[in-house]
């Protein structure tokens, strides 16, 4: 960020976009939980009242971040295929999120709620409605995939966080229970003791893909009844 110069013991000029800039790069440091209106204006050497000119409040500042945060999210190219599309917006979406710890959090339990995801959810319902869906089948599909994003996401910031030096503690509980007990648990712990994130991720999206392509191959004319009864 750059600042204007100014005499010794006078404050930074602020804007709206220098104080978003620089809470970007507070919430990449800390997390979004740690932003504050307090933290934005000693890391700008501004006082609180200073940032309340500009941004209501510490919910609007939040909102303004996530809105930054995905409008860096390049979409694809149109012309790949849907699923493929999907593919490379998932991986795109999950380098900012984990990026930016809590920026997922607050799309989850808000849905798309701001301009830049609006932009990414219009995206992602054009591809599918292109590709034969009804814009009703076209919205669900979106709607549950990204849910499923934006979780995935979430649970894997905080395990690289948690986690990194320890299993989860549902593993450690695992480890502690008799084999009759949970015989085919058993049998899965060696794979989630070894378990590594990024194939987990990989996996999964697949799984959620090649639930998209089933709806994609669906009879059209069974998916236009289905969104007419909407």
């Amino acid at each position: 960020m750059r600042e204007e110069s100014r005499a010794p013991g006078r404050p930074a000029r602020l804007s709206i976009d220098a104080i978003v800039d620089r809470a970007c790069e507070l919430v990449h440091e800390r997390g979004l939980d740690a932003l504050t209106m307090r933290a934005i204006a000693e890391a700008l050497e501004a006082t609180p009242m200073a940032i309340y000119h500009h941004v209501k409040g510490r919910d609007e500042l939040v909102h303004l971040v996530v809105d930054r945060v995905i409008a860096r999210i390049e979409m694809p190219d149109r012309a790949l295929a849907p699923v493929a599309w999907l593919r490379e917006v998932a991986h795109r979406t999950r380098h900012l999120g984990l990026r930016y710890p809590g920026v997922m959090d607050v799309l989850l339990d808000e849905g798309p709620a701001v301009p830049s995801a609006l932009r990414i959810l219009d995206a992602t319902v054009a591809v599918l409605h292109d590709a034969g869906l009804g814009w009703a089948d076209a919205t669900d599909v979106h709607n549950t995939f990204f849910s499923w994003l934006a979780g995935a996401i979430r649970r894997e910031g905080r395990w690289r966080t948690q986690h990194a030096s320890e299993p989860p503690r549902f593993v450690a509980l695992a480890e502690t229970l008799s084999p009759r007990e949970l015989p085919a648990l058993r049998r899965a712990l060696p794979h989630l003791r070894a378990m590594d994130l990024d194939e987990m991720f990989a996996t999964s999206l697949e799984l959620m893909l090649a639930g998209v392509e089933r709806q994609l191959e669906r009879p059209r004319s069974r998916r236009r009844r289905h969104d007419t009864r909407r």
